[in-house]
């Protein structure tokens, strides 16, 4: 379980001999019982205790940053930070617009004020937290950006912020558990819909996961949004205000790449009156952009049920927004049927996908006992037509 953090114990997790003695720690061999009794012995229960969960954050840490090893944070801290090639991806719109100082309302651990800073940029930054702030500045000091940016205790709610751009990361978690409902972020809807008001521009970083319609309800109707994938995931849809929007409604990105996709939305493609000889999964950053029914257009495809994300046609296409696979066999999502397609076709399923199915995919792999009846490897993809449940082996196509 984690230590309960108060404003000390912050602040000696971040003075210099705390500092040593991580480091003396980092790569020790000696058990983890050990390091703990290592850490308690020489600062005490309760900053020992903070150091170990510090220390334990720090090695995921490195899954997101350069200086992962070095920065300050908690878990709900690190866990809803932007990955370093996400931030600096973001800090270049800043720069292309011209903006030279920008306002950081809720910073968190620092990772998007620092990466401003980074980019030249003087930040000011704020944060309602005392503990946050402490660890912000830490972290800054880390990147070498400290004279670059300046970190602030504040509530957004009651601050009179100077005029000029402004980066709005609301934070969605509460202890381990993360916020579905945006009415409880914080910054509240209501207060980002007054610190967005008048600006020449406004970046508000929010959840993929939460519909958008919903976020359109509550937050300023944006001039442009992107949703950005990163490492197998969507992780972010941010909403564009003024001079940091591009001049397009809706855009998906990847990273690292940075290859985009754009236009006006348009979320439904054309239903198939039966299956192609090919079937595309589109990239997730697609789908929650809006632009599933455009690039469906634009390259010839439909979509294969009008409530299920998967699209078809007859032609192998190579594009960075889609996985291109070949249609092997199909039938009724039966595990005998299914079992006897593999006999027949000689394959082994080494993945699983699935849309429109409540089962899981381990429920899947165990129930239709999948194994290899040949060396072809296949994707069985498990889906629905209508009220018709159907399997598809199709085999990816790598480019």
């Amino acid at each position: 379980m984690a230590a309960r953090l108060d404003v000390k114990t912050a602040n000696a997790l971040v003075s210099d001999d705390v500092i040593m003695t991580l480091e003396m720690n980092r790569n020790s061999s000696e058990s983890e019982m050990r390091i703990i009794e290592n850490f308690t012995g020489m600062h005490g229960k309760k900053v020992g205790g903070a150091m170990q969960d510090l220390r334990l954050l720090r090695n995921r840490a490195n899954l997101k940053f350069s200086r992962g090893q070095d920065m300050f944070f908690t878990r709900p801290l690190l866990e809803q930070a932007s990955s370093e090639p996400v931030a600096k991806y973001r800090a270049q719109r800043f720069t292309d617009a011209g903006f030279t100082k920008v306002i950081d309302a809720c910073c968190g651990c620092g990772s998007d004020a620092i990466t401003l800073a980074q980019a030249g940029i003087e930040v000011t930054a704020y944060d309602i937290s005392e503990i946050t702030t402490i660890f912000a500045a830490k972290n800054a000091e880390v990147c070498g950006v400290a004279d670059k940016l300046t970190i602030h205790c504040a509530d957004s709610s009651e601050t009179d912020f100077a005029d000029g751009a402004i980066m709005l990361d609301p934070a969605r978690r509460k202890g381990s558990k993360r916020i579905i409902n945006p009415e409880l972020w914080s910054p509240s809807p209501e207060v980002i819909s007054t610190l967005i008001e008048g600006r020449p521009g406004a970046c508000l970083k929010l959840s993929p996961s939460v519909d958008i319609d919903v976020l359109l309800e509550l937050f300023p109707k944006p001039d442009e949004i992107e949703v950005i994938y990163y490492l197998g995931e969507a992780k972010e849809m941010v909403f564009w205000y003024g001079k940091l929007a591009s001049g397009v409604a809706r855009r998906a990105t990847l990273l690292p790449s940075t290859e985009t996709y754009c236009g006006d939305e348009q979320s439904q493609a054309e239903t198939a009156d039966e299956l192609g000889k090919y079937i595309f999964t589109p990239n997730k950053a697609l789908l929650r952009a809006g632009l599933i029914g455009k690039i469906a257009a634009e390259l010839d495809l439909k979509n294969i049920d009008p409530h299920i994300a998967y699209l078809t046609g007859d032609q192998a296409i190579e594009n960075p927004f889609l996985s291109c696979l070949k249609i092997l066999a199909c039938d009724a999502f039966d595990p005998k049927k299914m079992r006897k397609l593999m006999r027949d076709l000689k394959v082994q399923v080494v993945e699983v996908r699935k849309r429109g199915i409540s089962e899981s995919e381990p429920s899947i792999r165990k129930r239709f006992q999948l194994k290899a009846y040949g060396e072809k490897r296949c994707v069985l993809i498990a889906t629905r037509i209508g009220d018709r449940h159907i399997g598809i082996l199709a085999e990816l196509i790598v480019w």
